[in-house]
């Protein structure tokens, strides 16, 4: 009788924490993008964007034919110091397999190029990440937005798209005011 009762807690623990994991996915490389901001209209803590120019840059080839591509874009937050036109990078993913061309964007941060030095800046609303050292989830706006991923830093993305855009000339050419 015991036995099975742990037996039963084991299972029950496990469905448990199985469920709370699944709340707090980490976030992926794939769902990193940067875009030009076209518009975007907030509703209490809702926002619906437009983007153009838009590029998951660290997204591999086979990812391009597992994903659709983004038809609409939409944010549970309120957009906070960003305009029309700013070049952004943000995280967005499709939520749901049947409306995959409706994204969800989890989070946005101005993306700047200063003498060939590409920066990010902080988060426009908090998100939830992942935390590396501690091994759990977090909710934060003062770690970089591509700090929450399993295994690398944002010090570790940044320097990839620097090495991908070299130069701000390249990185404006490759999303460009419209």
């Amino acid at each position: 009788m015991q036995k099975t009762l742990i037996l039963w807690g084991g299972i029950l623990a496990t469905i448990m924490g199985s469920q709370n994991l699944s709340a707090c996915m980490p976030h992926s490389p794939n769902e990193v993008f940067i875009a030009r901001v076209q518009s975007f209209e907030s509703d209490k803590n809702q926002t619906k964007f437009q983007f153009s120019n838009h590029n998951f840059i660290f997204r591999p080839l086979i990812a391009w034919f597992r994903y659709s591509s983004p038809n609409e874009w939409n944010g549970d937050f309120k957009i906070k110091n960003i305009k029309k036109g700013n070049l952004i990078i943000g995280l967005a993913y499709p939520p749901d397999v049947n409306q995959a061309r409706n994204y969800q964007v989890s989070s946005l941060a101005l993306l700047h190029c200063n003498n060939d030095v590409i920066s990010i800046s902080k988060p426009s609303t908090p998100f939830l990440a992942w935390d590396r050292a501690k091994g759990r989830c977090f909710y934060t706006d003062k770690s970089g937005l591509l700090n929450g991923f399993l295994e690398k830093d944002q010090a570790y993305y940044l320097h990839k798209i620097q090495a991908k855009y070299p130069t701000c000339r390249k990185l404006y050419s490759a999303f460009p005011m419209t």
